[in-house]
């Protein structure tokens, strides 16, 4: 669990300290005025397994923040009920270089947990493809889990609000 605080702490960080940073050296307007990133509120979504017989949850509802940096970044962290029927906790940087329009296509690389077949249910490393729509106030990422080893692979849909 430290390390989830750790990363909240961290996406945090990175979202204030720019701003101050540029506040500071411009001396222009007050922090509360200079324009920040996209924050976005993620409100979990659902999954489609490869194995329809595996009988597992495909409505995974969560909350969780994404903060984007710039067109091609941002960092996310938040908690989901998965398909397994576990509480799974993440924190990871999306990074999608290729984009057009609102659409956007890179990988999402980070830290989750919650699911028995990795780790015992531990912490474990992941990363998966990411598609993402962004309009001016709603959006979906779109990824694909693989199939491998314990893990049944899935296409998974998240929904999100922008905040600001």
């Amino acid at each position: 669990m430290k390390i989830f605080r750790f990363a909240l702490v961290a996406l945090a960080m990175n979202t204030a300290l720019p701003a101050v940073a540029e506040s500071a050296s411009t001396g222009d307007a007050p922090l509360w005025q200079k324009p920040a990133g996209e924050l976005w509120l993620n409100v979990g979504g659902f999954s489609r397994h490869f194995n329809r017989q595996a009988n597992h949850n495909e409505n995974n509802l969560g909350l969780g923040l994404e903060y984007r940096t710039s067109s091609e970044l941002s960092f996310m962290a938040g908690s989901y009920y998965n398909s397994v029927r576990k509480n799974t906790t993440y924190a990871a940087v999306n990074w999608q270089p290729l984009s057009m329009g609102s659409f956007k296509l890179g990988a999402a690389v980070g830290l989750m947990n919650g699911y028995p077949a990795m780790n015992r249910g531990g912490t474990f490393f992941a990363a998966l493809p990411m598609a993402t729509y962004e309009g001016r106030r709603f959006g979906v990422n779109l990824g694909l889990i693989p199939s491998m080893k314990d893990v049944n692979g899935a296409v998974i849909l998240q929904f999100k609000v922008r905040l600001n």
